[in-house]
Parts: structure tokens; sequence; C-alpha cells
């Protein structure tokens, strides 16, 4: 089965799958990167790391839009639940079968906070298993030591890895990460929206070459095929 990934800038992007749509961390109007507005993307899954705005601003907006499913840990989905839209409680460690496939919602270093105040539980990161294809969507987070057990569960074939510094794992301990992930390929993801975010995503590049790992740093608008 066909998967592309399209990227949106920051850590917004879509994955297809077939005829399946998946939404990860939607930030489009908001975002200086994006290159399309919320109105374009037609997902029937929203997978969200965290309640962080610039990772689900756009969520409500799509699923009404589009009916599309929520996916995410309990606090975020009972948060959007409340709102009438279709949602799927899930929380850290477990995984579920999905019209595009499957995902686990794994750990992630970081915090989760809307922009309201409410909480959105324990951040977390997804295993995306679908086509064929296993992706790793980080979300934000720090450099951890279990990604070295997401290596040994999965054969990762894309990892989606934060490299901004600042709020996140910066792209040094990206390289590692990677290393222990196992991945065949990397997308840099949440870099170079805001000021203190600023990455060179050629020199993150050349150091995983240097370990013999692919990088595919997309321009917002730009896809990657994994077929």
């Amino acid at each position: 089965m066909a998967v592309k990934v399209l990227y949106h800038g920051h850590s917004c992007l879509e994955i297809f799958s077939g005829e399946q749509v998946i939404q990860l961390d939607p930030f489009y109007d908001s975002s200086p990167l994006s290159d399309v507005k919320s109105d374009k993307p037609n997902p029937q899954t929203i997978l969200l790391s965290h309640a962080h705005f610039d990772h689900v601003d756009d969520a409500e907006r799509i699923a009404r839009r589009t009916g599309a499913l929520i996916a995410a840990t309990y606090e975020i989905a009972a948060w959007y639940e409340k709102k009438g839209l279709k949602v799927a409680h899930m929380n850290t460690g477990g995984g579920r079968a999905f019209a595009f496939g499957r995902a686990t919602l794994v750990q992630a270093l970081h915090t989760s906070t809307f922009p309201d105040g409410s909480p959105g539980g324990l951040p977390g990161g997804w295993i995306i298993e679908t086509g064929g294809k296993v992706i790793y969507f980080a979300g934000d987070t720090a450099l951890f030591g279990d990604m070295a057990l997401f290596g040994k569960l999965w054969q990762i074939d894309l990892a989606c890895l934060p490299i901004g510094d600042n709020f996140t794992m910066g792209p040094d301990h990206a390289v590692l990460a990677a290393e222990m992930l196992q991945a065949k390929c990397v997308l840099p993801i949440h870099y170079n929206t805001f000021p203190p975010i600023q990455q060179d995503p050629a020199a993150f590049a050349a150091k995983l070459a240097a370990k013999h790992i692919k990088c595919a740093a997309l321009k917002p608008g730009q896809s990657l095929d994994m077929s």
C-alpha cells in the first residue's frame, strides 16, 4: 500500500495510507510556516501528542468539518468529547486498531496543558503502523533511554523527531535518538517556527549522514513517498 507523509511545518503533518488520511498535531492557521490553512486537510483520524496550542490549535476546527476521530490521552480526549466530537480515549503504553492500521501511544518527556489552562494529562508520542510501514512521531520530547526499547519492539521506517532545542531535544540528542531507535530515516520537526527554536536542517542531515542514517528535511508543502 502506498504511504506518503506530507509536512506542513512545525510538527504538523499528514500521513496518506491508501484511502486513509491521518492528521498529526494540526497547527495551520496560526503557524508562521504552514503552507495551507486548516480548511484543506481532510483526515479520518487526528492523533494528538499533547495539549499545547502549537499542536492542537486547529484540531476542533478540522474535526467539526470532517467528522474525524480525535485520538489522544484520556484527558485530551475527554476535553474534546465534552465539545461533542468523536474521540478515542487512550493512555501511555496502550495501542488500538484504527481504520488506517494500528497506533500505540508512547511516552514523551515534556508537559501538556491546554491554552485555557485545562490539564492535558501526560505528553506522548505515537508509533503508527500503516500500509506495511512503521512511523514514530515523537511529539515534543527530550531524549530518553526507552527510545532504544522502541527500536527493539518496532522496525521503524521513519522517525519524526524534534530538533529545535529549548523546548525539546536539540539536533545532537536527536541524532542519538535516531541511533537508539534504529530508524531508517528521520524527518526533523519542531524547529524554525519561533526564534527560540531556530536550527539548520542541513547541518542536522549531515550529522545523521555521518551515522549512515537518511534524513528527509522537508519544507512545508513537501512530501516523502515511503512506498
